[in-house]
């Protein structure tokens, strides 16, 4: 029997002709993906971590080019204009009737104060369309624009706007109807640059909230500078060398991490210029520098012993650190003080008896 020809000038194939989009194919007429092979049994998988399935992606989501319509006015409502005033959303037209409209919102549209000012000055259009909140009204409304948010007390209306939205292939939200949200919006913490937000994924607004509040008393209170003084080290960084080689960025990103390390949260919110320069100074040799480093003739040079002893750990409790670098809970430190205290009960109960 023939063997089939390997010979570069056979027969070419017939063309298939042009390929349809995928949008058009017959997901029927599609043969299923082959399954994926099983991971092999010496794999180890302890080391990575457990999927959470909670059904949601949480992102920095980007609007400086978005166009967001958000219907009502009442404390909802308000706390969605916060939120999009605060990333900047490049349109924001904001429809509620003028005598439904809760304070806070009409601050923040209309005030003259210097806050509100500056709060609307962030974004490039912000418009209060005064109209009566009813259906055929809002449905002309929501034409042209990217996203839409609704904070109604009317929960027929807010289906009808949801299916609105839904045929027009617009993103959603409906407050307080999590089925029926393209997204959540979380309890955020916002400090200066830093923003944290906190999701169950609408199971637990109220709980949110008070998680949100526990992380912000464990923050401490510059920790919003001490992320910008943060940011202004790795622009001065950049200015040395910035080149963009695999090398290079891998230095710089090692070299980063080191200098962060060495100094807490409360120092970095401390960083001037002349820190910074000094820090910056020990690039080329390599150097990471820490607070003490900067700082040796601070508290009549008793910088100095701290630096070395900050380079020796000698100051640092060897077995439980907290993600900030501070001692957490130092065993010898608790164990001599449960000693003494325990020693000098002891001591007083037997004077006690002494004298009686």
């Amino acid at each position: 029997m023939a063997e089939p020809s390997t010979n570069s000038a056979a027969e070419p194939l017939a063309d298939p002709g042009p390929v349809p989009h995928p949008s058009l194919v017959d997901p029927a007429s599609v043969p299923p993906a082959a399954p994926l092979a099983p991971a092999s049994p010496l794999e180890d998988s302890s080391s990575y971590e457990a999927t959470h399935p909670t059904g949601s992606l949480l992102l920095a989501w980007q609007t400086r080019d978005l166009s967001i319509l958000l219907i009502g006015g009442g404390a909802v409502a308000a706390s969605r204009l916060y939120h999009l005033l605060c990333a900047q959303s490049k349109r924001i037209v904001v429809l509620a009737p003028e005598d439904g409209t809760c304070s806070e919102v009409r601050w923040r549209l209309t005030s003259p104060d210097a806050e509100a000012v500056r709060g609307r000055a962030a974004v490039q259009s912000l418009e209060w369309r005064k109209r009566a909140l009813e259906r055929d009204a809002i449905e002309r409304e929501i034409d042209g624009f990217d996203m839409v948010l609704t904070a109604l007390d009317d929960a027929p209306l807010s289906r009808a706007v949801h299916a609105a939205c839904k045929e027009r292939k617009l993103l959603v939200n409906v407050a307080d109807v999590p089925p029926e949200c393209d997204f959540y919006f979380g309890s955020v913490l916002r400090r200066g640059p830093l923003s944290v937000m906190v999701s169950t994924n609408g199971k637990g607004p109220r709980v949110a909230a008070r998680i949100r509040r526990k992380l912000e008393r464990a923050l401490p209170p510059d920790v919003g500078q001490a992320i910008e003084n943060v940011g202004l080290l790795r622009a001065g960084l950049r200015r040395i060398e910035n080149g963009g080689e695999k090398e290079v960025i891998e230095r710089r990103m090692e070299w980063m991490i080191r200098v962060s390390d060495r100094w807490s949260l409360k120092q970095l919110g401390e960083m001037d210029d002349r820190m910074r320069s000094e820090v910056l100074e020990g690039w080329e040799r390599g150097e990471a520098k820490g607070y003490w480093d900067v700082n040796r003739a601070k508290y009549a040079g008793l910088g100095y012993l701290l630096s070395w002893w900050d380079w020796l750990g000698v100051a640092r409790c060897p077995v439980a650190r907290d993600p900030d670098g501070s001692a957490l809970k130092c065993p010898f430190v608790v164990g001599s003080t449960g000693f003494v205290l325990g020693a000098a009960t002891a001591a007083s109960l037997a004077l006690a008896w002494t004298r009686r």
